[in-house]
């Protein structure tokens, strides 16, 4: 059972309307629920009990009964052809509805007692909490009332306290109206001197990016004199380092020629064997620079043992180049130096064709 059905069958209870099952299942539910169930039981109980003494009991007379029955016999009697004055009889045993009526009026009257009592019961409750409400209503308005009556009071005085401190202000402003006019005419002259220390702060930030300017420019310069610097140390350790190679008497020099003969480019491969080291000047050749995405490739090739790299490197604009001979390995012997044209960076054997041999 839930407690909805209990709140449904309490009505019924109080007045005495529950049996068999139905009594024993909603007094079992009373019993476990104690807390929960007895104040809702006593509120019905108290309601029920107070309707039942408001009014006096009433039974119906043997007279009335009398007549209900007689009014069902003589619908079941048999009527015959020719009207007859009725003859008294006796009471026949079995079922007659008055009877049945009789029993079925207090279930009626408790079915509608307890809707009587249910509705009193909700509108008590209605009542109650209206009343409840009220009541909070009133003293929450009371209370309100004693608290505004409070604050006025202490409004009023706030009232009379700032009024004084608003009276010593005034007379402290008509006093400090002075000041502010000898402050404003101050400020003004601050004013214009601010002007013109802002700008001649503008013209010193000016003078300072111009000489922040010239100093990148300066300094750019200066880089780029390095860089040029740099590069002719290279240049002339490079040519020192030539111009020795040249001047050794054990430096071996190989001209390098065009096979085919199409072509007047020459070269000279100098190979200084105890330094394993040495140079090649190329003139007179297609130019080929690292921007085409190609190089020139020196080969030393030792009797009919595959070629060996010796170095890459590139001509200017006329065809002309220098570069240094690096062997990729030790060599027995030099036969004889051969170049090809290859992808830039160089390549570990030949794939292009020889544009250029010596012996």
């Amino acid at each position: 059972m839930t407690h909805e059905t209990f709140r449904e069958m309490l009505p019924l209870y109080v007045v005495g309307a529950l049996d068999g099952d139905e009594l024993h299942n909603f007094e079992r539910y009373i019993a476990e629920n104690r807390e929960r169930c007895l104040s809702e039981l006593a509120e019905y109980q108290a309601v029920a009990d107070q309707i039942a003494l408001a009014a006096p009991s009433a039974k119906p007379s043997p007279n009335v009964f009398d007549r209900i029955a007689a009014v069902v016999d003589e619908g079941k009697r048999p009527q015959t052809a020719t009207a007859a004055a009725p003859a008294p009889r006796a009471k026949q045993p079995g079922f007659h509805l008055g009877a049945l009526i009789v029993r079925l009026v207090p279930w009626a009257a408790a079915a509608a007692l307890a809707l009587v009592l249910m509705n009193l019961n909700n509108q008590l409750q209605i009542v109650t909490h209206q009343l409840q409400a009220t009541t909070d209503s009133y003293n929450n308005l009371l209370a309100r009332n004693k608290e505004q009556q409070g604050g006025l009071a202490d409004l009023n005085s706030r009232l009379k306290a700032q009024t004084k401190d608003f009276n010593e202000l005034e007379a402290q402003s008509k006093e400090f109206g002075g000041k502010m006019d000898q402050l404003r005419a101050k400020n003004l002259e601050q004013q214009h001197d601010l002007e013109a220390l802002l700008a001649a702060n503008k013209q010193l930030s000016d003078e300072k990016d111009g000489l922040l300017r010239a100093a990148d420019r300066m300094r750019e310069q200066l880089e780029q004199q390095n860089l040029q610097t740099t590069a002719l140390q290279k240049k002339m350790d490079e040519q020192t380092s030539s111009l020795d190679l040249f001047m050794d008497p054990s430096t071996r020099v190989t001209p390098l020629v065009d096979p085919k003969g199409g072509s007047k480019a020459v070269a000279k491969v100098y190979w200084n064997r105890g330094r394993k080291t040495g140079c090649m000047v190329i003139s007179n050749f297609s130019p080929v620079q690292q921007s085409q995405g190609k190089c020139l490739e020196l080969w030393a090739i030792c009797g009919s043992e595959l070629p060996v790299a010796a170095g890459i490197g590139w001509t200017d604009d006329s065809g002309h180049g220098v570069f240094q001979v690096k062997l990729a390995k030790d060599m027995a012997c030099i036969d004889k130096f051969t170049v090809t044209v290859e992808r830039a960076g160089g390549v570990p054997a030949p794939e292009g064709s020889i544009v250029l041999v010596g012996q």
